[in-house]
């Protein structure tokens, strides 16, 4: 695929991203209205956490860096029989023991919550068990709607294994609609939501099947280990495996602390973090997804020259939207987020403090999305053990870095914020380990072009934070009386806008594909 097909497959992905992303904040806006910042959010969210751990863990991203570059290589010889006989397998070898796992985690819900949430008192601590064993179950499914992905991405159907994930959110979002004002009391309200999180990802399983059918004929799940690639995918998925597992435990890291803050941590660290990954899903996530399997052709040592150049075109492409986002988020950040939930039990306070958790957030995204990329890289390589130790790194760092900073404010509100900062801080010596690892195999990464390129889109988004910040000094000083929900929209079009014309102006050419404008010869050029 050339490196406009890159692209293409990129959008494709940011696409269907985008759709699931979208219903998805329609989906915390509800929780939003009707839970707000308490016990049984928390509650909710601490539950949700454990099952969605094992399902990252076991599902998308493990499938995606040990099955999809073997399953690829497959397709790419036109052994169909063969990629046939190793996508059964594998589900075989999933359902099997995600089966397992989860009898486990049902079984084991009290003391998985006590460990991961021990400053929650009694009564929070009961519910979150009980819901951790409805919502275990979800991980098997979810694990299953990985391997769908799996099987679309190596086949290049991006769009449809991403945008089906807005059926899980259509499921709790029609929950809330309708029990949220029936229900009598939240801790009876959050009972339904996870009855509904666990339907809505059967509905994504099943909205999935009618195109891997297509692709791989009628599902006949085997444990045939001595089908071709199934022993090199086992062999993949312990060390990625250990490396999502430390990402995981930074994760759990963090509910720790937050457990022992003011109530509603957990769930504020949920709102901004939500919010904080959309551009990393639509636009780190999505150029990764579409690169890896072309990675995967790449590999050899006669392509390596190739999968430099689609390495740096991803990483210009990420960055011209990460770095912008980060601005935003740290400027104008509660504009985003008074628009998506100020209403309900969401007032100024949980505004406030949830703006201040995704600044922590936003420090460290260029980091959180340029690590999907660089990951890929080393994925197709077959390099499973830089990977696991850049993640040991920043778990290490993260987690001093959070105990330093949160646990001394842990009597504030804002403490939250420095659980964020934390993850930050953490995430950057991950890339620096992958992108020294990589200049070791593959040459310079960073062109002297692409470091220009990144100056201009730095100089682009100051511009459009100055002008930001001045549309919020008229709405503070002239329109105060206004809710924010009445201004977010023009204040965040105002910032797009001064971006991508400003980026356009320095001779931008993806500025200039969304403004339909010709490529402007930059002052350089």
């Amino acid at each position: 695929m050339s490196e406009g097909g890159g692209g293409r497959s990129a959008f494709v992905v940011g696409a269907g991203i985008l759709i699931s992303r979208l219903v998805g904040l329609l989906r915390n806006t509800a929780f939003a209205y009707y839970f707000g910042a308490g016990a049984a959010s928390d509650a909710y969210n601490a539950a949700f956490k454990i099952p969605n751990a094992m399902r990252n863990l076991l599902g998308e991203g493990t499938l995606s860096a040990a099955f999809v570059p073997v399953y690829s290589r497959l397709l790419e010889r036109g052994d169909e029989a063969a990629s046939r006989a190793l996508a059964n397998a594998v589900l075989g070898i999933l359902l099997v023991g995600v089966s397992a796992l989860t009898l486990i985690g049902i079984a084991a819900a009290p003391w998985l919550t006590a460990a991961l949430a021990p400053g929650f008192d009694a009564e929070t601590l009961a519910l979150a068990t009980r819901l951790t064993r409805v919502l275990f179950p979800m991980t098997g499914v979810m694990v299953l709607s990985g391997w769908c992905l799996g099987v679309q991405n190596s086949h290049r159907r991006f769009f449809w294994s991403y945008a089906s994930a807005a059926l899980w959110s259509v499921a709790q979002i029609a929950l809330l609609l309708v029990g949220g004002p029936r229900a009598r009391d939240m801790q009876q309200l959050s009972l339904w939501l996870s009855w509904a999180t666990l339907g809505g990802a059967c509905l994504q399983v099943i909205g999935q099947l009618p195109e891997v059918l297509r692709l791989t004929g009628p599902l006949r799940p085997t444990l045939d280990r001595a089908a071709e690639g199934v022993g090199q995918t086992l062999r993949n998925v312990v060390p990625v495996v250990t490396a999502l597992g430390v990402v995981q435990i930074s994760g759990f890291v963090d509910l720790q602390i937050a457990s022992y803050l003011p109530a509603g941590a957990a769930t504020n660290i949920t709102y901004a973090n939500t919010l904080a990954l959309l551009p990393v899903s639509l636009f780190g996530v999505s150029v990764a997804a579409a690169s890896l399997p072309e990675f995967s052709r790449d590999s050899g040592a006669l392509a390596l020259d190739a999968l430099r150049e689609r390495l740096r075109g991803g990483w210009q492409r990420i960055l011209f939207y990460i770095v912008p986002s980060a601005v935003a988020f740290m400027v104008v950040g509660d504009y985003c987020i008074g628009l998506l939930y100020r209403a309900g039990r969401f007032g100024a306070t949980e505004q406030r403090v949830v703006h201040a958790v995704l600044a922590g957030y936003a420090v460290g995204l260029v980091s959180f999305g340029s690590v999907k990329l660089l990951g890929s890289a080393y994925y197709a390589l077959q390099d499973y053990r830089t990977p696991l130790r850049a993640s040991l790194a920043s778990i290490a760092v993260s987690a001093v870095a959070a105990v330093s900073i949160a646990v001394p404010l842990r009597a504030s509100p804002y403490a939250t914020a420095g659980i964020a900062l934390a993850s930050a801080l953490g995430s950057y010596v991950n890339l620096a380990v992958l992108a020294s690892g990589l200049r070791q195999r593959l040459g310079t990464l960073y062109t002297p072009a692409m470091w220009y390129g990144t100056r201009r889109i730095v100089t682009a988004s100051v511009c459009a934070a100055l002008v930001g910040w001045g549309a919020r000094l008229v709405h503070h000083s002239v329109l105060s009386a206004w809710h924010v929900r009445l201004v977010a929209l023009p204040v965040l079009a105002a910032f797009g806008v001064t971006y991508l014309v400003v980026a356009w102006w320095m001779g931008s050419a993806e500025a200039a594909r969304w403004l339909r404008r010709p490529v402007r010869p930059s002052a350089r050029g």
